[in-house]
């Protein structure tokens, strides 16, 4: 047995890059001096314009994809066992050490590790990937292309932890939530040539350090076998996660054998139930908790899929402030630095598996099913889908954040005869490997025209059945869940995809009628059907919330010239729109909302009418424009009758709309646009909106000034009149200066007919803001330089640490 315990390094750095493929490329002797020098993760699609030509269509964003490989030298150092962790490829990859095959995936969202140790030689050695994402179109929707996620070389002992083989779970809170009972189960390896006995020994430390609860137990392996233990460890007065108080207890687990510890590895849990009843919707450790949740992809704006937790962060903040809890993972699995995040900032996760199952999904056009020759997980899922899933349900299911697995998103086998038996086999996986969370699907066609119609053995199957878009069908469109809950009162109902509001940032142009319905967006309706489905899920307890689409807009699903979708109330590059207000205005519980829109720069449109929108939480809001009242306006959310007798109201409002937001037409004129908002009568916020002056400062704030190595820093610019005051129409062509050891990675200003390439270091504004991001190389020191014609450059100073 080595000296060494668990070591887990960092991978990224000193890889090589070439688009393109030949046999050539795996082995040893090859000259790969001309290829590109990178720091993972890595999206080859955001180095390539995106053209309506690309095989990848509407649905990828119009991605370039094809073969490309990467080469690594690196040093082996003796003893224990060396093992390579890909947190993700897409897809397709074939891993080789100095010219042999030792492994790869197929799947491009799944972990997969490789053993190298058998094939190391002595001082350097040569490690290459082909990726193979050429197969087009293939999954929903833009996917990226390469090592898009974090790689990790791990060196363990002969005797270690398998590979995501520990399982800790809350197997009880008792007493009045006094006393907690944590289940941790182990599975430990012994690749070794000898027999052994292995104490594994578990601490559990509360957010301080402290030690709360420890267990252990002793296993006895056979050479080259593996062992099971659990242990139940109690915690008294446990600190339980909510979505509101997001405590982590750290777990660490250590293997002993002979007096010497041989593996160690700390892992973050919480200590909570999830529970969905037919009744009363989710419980989170009893407490009837409603979901206010929106749909995510996995595609970081500009970085593409290259996954940086940075950016997750920025995005994932916004959507905390904006009162969303819960985030569903569409339509596969996540990075694992998004769940950790989740765990640490209260969302309340589903976790999903799979976009197709046996039948192909059309990716470039409204039609669900498809007889044309596209790709996607389908080809596979007879011969991976277990793997596959185990993969997700092994690596995440310590997470405390997710409270639901999804087998599936819309999946055609809806109205197939064997549908309900794929069903069973999935559910039944994820309850042998997790028995603590319930397990649903994405169901879009319930109640459907006959052909698609979801079968009613399909929905029963379910745990629970996740709802997409349930006023789609007939008269579902004002009754939505009252028919099923009448028919199926045991059923468990949850939202898992309903209208967002989103739009295009800035844009307050009305669509014209004849346009397609799905894609309108007039910023003064376009959160109509996302109110009303509201005002019923929160006042139906039986029904556990929703998860809306999107809360982010992502890459792909568009229509040329859009090279992204634009549903959500954040757009790609981070900036919220208004729509995000209409969800702080219900979904805020903590922070009351102020927000009217639209700006007030109408030159050209003087003695116009204007349609004002107002976003609140408060009792009532009065308009102004330049000291003039226009009216005052509010509703009642949620409504409550009187009180004792029936003329003593509850409330002392005057609601004038059942819509959750407020509409006046304002007669324009250049000036102030004021709102006062009232809580019982009285005022208690205002909000004022200016007439502003021509662009005259550039404006710039970075999130981190110093920038970790190989990290980020994400600088937010955007530009003020000559009074200081930000100008909401400002359009600025932006140019970028990078100096010293920081490498710039992009600009993004969330317009999705922007086709000007990611790494170009010229863009133009989108609504008076711009993003962008660069990445510390070594330690040291660097700068940039933000210029725009006729207004001042703005200096940026970072330290790389």
């Amino acid at each position: 047995m080595s000296d060494l315990t668990r070591q887990k390094i960092l991978f990224n750095d000193g890889w090589k890059f070439f688009l393109g493929d030949s046999n050539d490329f795996s082995g040893v002797s090859f000259n790969d001096s001309l290829w590109k020098d990178l720091v993972l993760p890595h999206d080859w699609d955001t180095e390539h314009p995106v053209e309506e030509k690309n095989a990848a269509g509407s649905g990828g964003g119009y991605a370039k994809c094809g073969i490309g490989w990467y080469r690594k030298k690196f040093s082996a150092t003796d003893g224990g066992r060396t093992v390579l962790q890909f947190d993700g490829v897409f897809q397709d990859s074939t891993v080789f050490l100095n010219g042999v095959p030792v492994g790869g995936w197929l799947y491009g969202y799944s972990e997969f590790t490789v053993d190298l140790t058998e094939h190391l030689k002595p001082g350097e050695n040569l490690l290459a990937v082909r990726v193979d994402n050429s197969r087009q179109p293939n999954s929903r929707w833009y996917t990226g292309s390469g090592i898009y996620r974090n790689v990790y070389l791990i060196k363990l002992n002969e005797v270690h932890l398998r590979q995501n083989g520990l399982y800790i779970a809350t197997n009880g809170i008792y007493n009045d939530n006094s006393i907690a009972r944590i289940q941790i189960q182990s599975w430990v390896q012994n690749e070794g040539k000898s027999p052994v006995d292995v104490t594994t020994q578990h601490r559990i430390l509360d957010a301080d350090g402290n030690e709360v609860a420890s267990s252990g137990s002793v296993l006895s392996i056979e050479p080259e076998g593996e062992g099971h233990t659990m242990v139940i460890p109690s915690i008294e007065k446990p600190h339980l996660w909510s979505d509101k108080d997001p405590y982590l207890y750290t777990v660490e687990t250590s293997l002993i054998v002979d007096s010497k510890t041989v593996d160690t590895i700390c892992t973050k849990t919480g200590i909570r139930t999830a529970v969905f009843d037919s009744d009363r919707g989710f419980l989170l450790s009893g407490v009837r908790t409603k979901i206010k949740g929106m749909c995510i992809h996995h595609d970081c704006g500009l970085a593409g899929a290259a996954n940086y937790k940075e950016i997750w962060k920025r995005r994932l903040l916004r959507l905390k402030d904006m009162g969303c809890n819960g985030i569903r993972m569409a339509h596969n699995p996540p990075s694992v630095e998004l769940l950790d995040l989740c765990d640490e900032m209260g969302f309340l996760v589903m976790d999903e598996a799979f976009d197709e199952w046996l039948l192909t999904k059309q990716k470039s056009a409204p039609a669900l099913m498809s007889d044309l020759n596209q790709y996607g997980y389908s080809p596979f899922f007879g011969r991976d889908r277990q793997a596959d899933l185990v993969k997700m349900l092994h690596r995440d299911r310590n997470h405390p954040s997710i409270i639901i697995w999804s087998i599936g998103n819309e999946i055609p086998e809806q109205s197939a005869l064997h549908g309900p038996e794929i069903i069973n086999e999935l559910q039944a996986i994820c309850n042998r490997e997790d028995p603590t969370r319930h397990v649903t699907l994405a169901c879009v066609d319930i109640k459907a025209h006959d052909m698609y119609r979801t079968l009613e053995a399909f929905e029963t199957a379910l745990d629970v059945v996740g709802y997409n878009y349930v006023a789609r069908w007939g008269m579902r469109t004002e009754t939505l869940y009252d028919d099923d809950k009448r028919e199926f009162p045991k059923r468990k109902f949850l939202g898992s995809e309903n209208p967002s509001a989103g739009g295009k940032r800035g844009l307050y142009q009305i669509t014209p009628l004849d346009a397609t319905p799905a894609f309108r967006s007039d910023y003064d309706k376009v959160t109509l059907r996302s109110a009303f489905l509201w005002r019923y899920t929160a006042s139906r307890d039986f029904v556990a919330g929703d998860y809306l689409w999107t809360g982010i807009d992502y890459l792909g699903e568009a229509r040329w010239p859009s090279k992204n979708a634009i549903s959500g109330p954040i757009d790609t590059a981070g900036f919220q729109k208004d729509t995000f207000y209409y969800f702080r205005s219900l979904w805020n519980d903590e922070q009351r909302t102020l927000h009217i829109l639209p700006h007030w720069n109408w030159k050209g449109k003087e003695g116009e009418y204007i349609s004002v929108i107002g976003y609140t939480s408060y009792d009532s809001v009065s308009l102004y424009v330049n000291g003039k009242h226009v009216g005052t306006k509010g509703y009642d959310y949620p409504n409550v009758g009187s009180m004792g007798s029936w003329n003593i109201l509850a409330k002392n409002t005057r609601p004038t709309t059942h819509d959750f937001h407020l509409q006046w037409d304002a007669l324009y004129e250049p000036g102030e646009l004021k709102a006062i908002g009232y809580i019982e009568c009285k005022p208690a916020a205002e909000l004022i909106i200016k007439t502003t002056g021509e662009p005259a400062k550039l404006k710039a704030k970075s999130d981190i000034n110093n920038i970790p190595h190989f990290g980020i820093a994400q600088i937010e610019i955007e530009t003020e009149d000559k009074d200081g005051l930000f100008v909401p129409t400002a359009d600025n062509l932006v140019s970028v200066k990078t100096e010293g050891n920081i490498e710039f990675l992009g600009m993004d200003n969330g317009d999705n007919l922007d086709h000007t390439p990611w790494y170009d270091p010229k863009r133009k504004m989108l609504a008076g803001r711009l993003l962008c991001i660069v990445r510390g190389m070594k330690k040291g020191s660097g700068k940039i330089t933000l210029s725009s014609d006729g207004l001042n450059d703005v200096v940026l100073n970072f330290q790389i640490e």
